[in-house]
């Protein structure tokens, strides 16, 4: 079998043009991973929240309660609940996301790799245990990176190269917020380094550095303000990469180690240890066929990913790494297995040209049969390694029903507004509708309206943390311990302005039961799945300081209207930053509300400068892109077809 012939020098970094099999194959591929969930129906699993009307993430302001995980790709999917409804519009995505990461990374592995290795490539990084157990688990912004990161790879390798197109790269990353925003920061980095071990010129660290986080700032900007305004963190040690065994060791070779084990899907075992090293053994073979213009900074940024993705499993190490995600600037860094996408996607392609490499070694001596087995064989491993997340990744995408009491509470609270405490007050809860699968609470983005619920993950019971901006959760927390004891809270929650206290009937906390006999509350309604109180003492959404009921008008996340005189108490989440009038800052009380200095509008300071970053971002990558493509057509013109490299000619950045 003749050696493949060099890749040609081109403009362009990249591979061939993929052509529509390969994004029917990708189509396909996601909608078989979907399986079950292409059924009408919201989605529940862990972090996997898509209910009914997905809400606009308030972090897009800089606002809490919860931290920016979700900014700004959720905004898209907010944009498509609009549209069609929350769960048809996320599954649509999701199923586009495959297809466009299975196919990108099919074109890593090409020119030189025949079908066999484009479709094993592909299918390891798009469907492989990394990709599934991430949207399984519902971090749907690490899917976007998936689709993302095979288009943009060679891009960020070379940063210098164009800086122009590495703004670009960098803001397509940025999209899916700070866990794949910094992925691509640090391919930047990456990519510098060793541009200036290659001598590579031009190298302009300054310029590629300052777009790349200029780009970034999509998401970097409104996480420092919610971790100014006082947001929280648990350290990376709650969640350290899984390693288990010296399987888990091998696993993680072949995209394992989701620190929440039991939502690990394939890659698991005594098998995903042999799968892990049979894949390594192949792509350290196959890397030399790897397209030699990023093949090197994409081998030590591949490297640096697990390196990365062990750091928080190491002994002594860990300790380290924990520390530094307890900083402010650390906060992205808390979870480390996610940095072994960067692995992953060096692996896929490497690994099925690997397979290719052994086939033409062996076809000189055993003949063509054997070289087919062979570069069939990285197909072979990443099919079964795929087979556990095939059709609905063994039931977590099984759509579910919200029991009606939820549908009846949602509308009473849109007829009569008020703050709503939702229990049980915990982020995690066992949702007996959702399979008894744990989820994350959905009782904020299901209600709608200013709902205080808990943010604390539970890793230490003994050191609670909330993980959020408001304040307020503080209170309603210490109003559970007086609840557990026997002592009525409903004082507490009128003190808190609450109107509405949500009870789902689920995890069998007897706790919960005692606010029937609380005599400040009156019962709205009881149902199997749900009871709604109204708390008796509460007066109104802002109250004066002779104890007047004024009216509260927050039809934006960002903006507030009253009519209420100075010194009134908002129902609703304090921050530093929210401002009346022109230049007249409201109090945070010591409760976490919203004090009064003036009368008529508030609106939330950092947010106009947040989203006019987004639309700087936004005009610049449009820019950009309508000069490249001007460049591009110039250039076509003034050459001869024949000189065109059409195998170039379909990288996107």
């Amino acid at each position: 079998m003749p050696e493949p012939a060099p890749v040609a020098a081109s403009p362009s970094l990249g591979a061939a043009r993929p052509g529509w099999p390969w994004w029917v194959a990708g189509l396909a591929l996601g909608l078989v991973v979907l399986g079950p969930g292409l059924a009408p129906g919201p989605l529940l699993n862990l972090d996997l929240l898509v209910t009914p009307s997905i809400p606009v993430p308030n972090g897009i302001f800089g606002l809490g309660p919860a931290l920016t995980q979700r900014v700004p790709f959720f905004a898209l999917l907010a944009a498509g609940s609009w549209l069609v409804g929350g769960p048809l519009a996320t599954k649509v995505v999701v199923v586009v996301l495959l297809a466009v990461g299975f196919v990108g990374a099919s074109r890593l592995a090409a020119p030189s790799g025949g079908p066999l290795a484009r479709a094993a490539s592909g299918v390891l990084w798009a469907i492989g245990p990394f990709a599934v157990t991430r949207l399984g688990a519902g971090h749907l912004n690490l899917v976007w990176a998936v689709a993302v990161l095979p288009w943009v790879l060679p891009r960020l390798c070379r940063p210098s190269a164009d800086v122009g197109r590495t703004f670009l790269a960098a803001a397509l990353l940025a999209v899916g917020g700070p866990a794949a925003g910094t992925l691509g920061l640090l391919a930047v980095v990456v990519g510098l380094v060793v541009e200036r071990l290659d001598g590579t010129r031009p190298w302009r660290p300054v310029a590629a550095v300052l777009a790349s986080g200029a780009a970034s700032l999509v998401w970097v900007a409104p996480t420092t303000v919610v971790l100014w305004a006082g947001a929280r963190v648990s350290s990376a040690g709650d969640f350290s990469t899984h390693t288990g065994s010296v399987g888990g060791w091998g696993s993680l070779l072949a995209g394992g180690g989701f620190w929440q084990y039991d939502q690990q899907v394939g890659a698991v075992g005594v098998g995903g240890a042999l799968a892990g090293a049979a894949v390594t053994a192949l792509a350290v073979v196959g890397r030399r066929d790897l397209d030699r213009r990023w093949a090197r900074p994409a081998t030590v940024l591949g490297a640096t990913g697990l390196v990365l993705a062990v750091a928080s499993a190491v002994p002594g190490v860990r300790d380290a790494y924990r520390w530094l995600s307890l900083l402010p600037v650390g906060a992205p860094l808390r979870e480390s297995q996610r940095f072994l996408a960067l692995w992953v996607l060096w692996l896929a392609p490497a690994a099925a040209l690997g397979g290719q490499r052994v086939g033409r070694a062996l076809a000189r001596r055993w003949g063509e049969g054997a070289a087919t087995v062979a570069a069939a064989a990285p197909l072979a491993i990443a099919v079964a390694l795929a087979v556990p997340g095939l059709w609905g990744i063994g039931g977590r995408l099984d759509p579910v029903t919200f029991p009606a009491g939820w549908a009846r509470a949602r509308a009473e609270l849109a007829s009569r507004p008020g703050t709503t405490v939702a229990f049980p007050w915990n982020e995690y809860p066992s949702l007996s509708f959702a399979g008894g699968r744990t989820v994350f609470n959905p009782a904020p983005d299901y209600l709608g309206g200013d709902v205080i619920s808990s943010y604390d993950p539970l890793f230490d019971p003994a050191h609670p943390i909330q993980e959020q901006v408001d304040r307020r959760a503080d209170v309603v927390a210490g109003l559970v311990e007086d609840l557990g004891e026997g002592t009525p809270v409903s004082g507490g929650l009128a003190d808190l302005g609450v109107r509405w206290v949500f009870v789902a009937h689920e995890g069998g906390d007897p706790r919960y039961e005692r606010l029937a006999d609380d005599p400040g509350l009156r019962l709205a309604f009881r149902d199997p799945s749900v009871t709604l109180y109204e708390v008796a003492g509460w007066t109104a959404p802002a109250v004066a300081p002779d104890g007047s009921g004024h009216g509260l008008a927050r039809r934006h996340a960002p903006l507030a209207r009253t009519d209420a005189p100075a010194g009134s108490v908002l129902s609703m989440a304090g921050a530093p930053g929210w401002v009346q009038g022109w230049a007249s800052p409201a109090e945070v009380t010591a409760d976490g509300r919203l004090r009064t200095t003036d009368r008529g509008l508030l609106w939330f300071a950092p947010a106009p400068a947040l989203l006019a970053i987004d639309v700087a971002i936004l005009v610049a990558a449009l820019i950009l892109v309508w000069r490249g493509r001007y460049r591009e057509s110039t250039r076509s013109s003034f050459e001869k077809p024949e000189s065109l490299d059409s195998g170039q000619n379909g990288q996107l950045l």
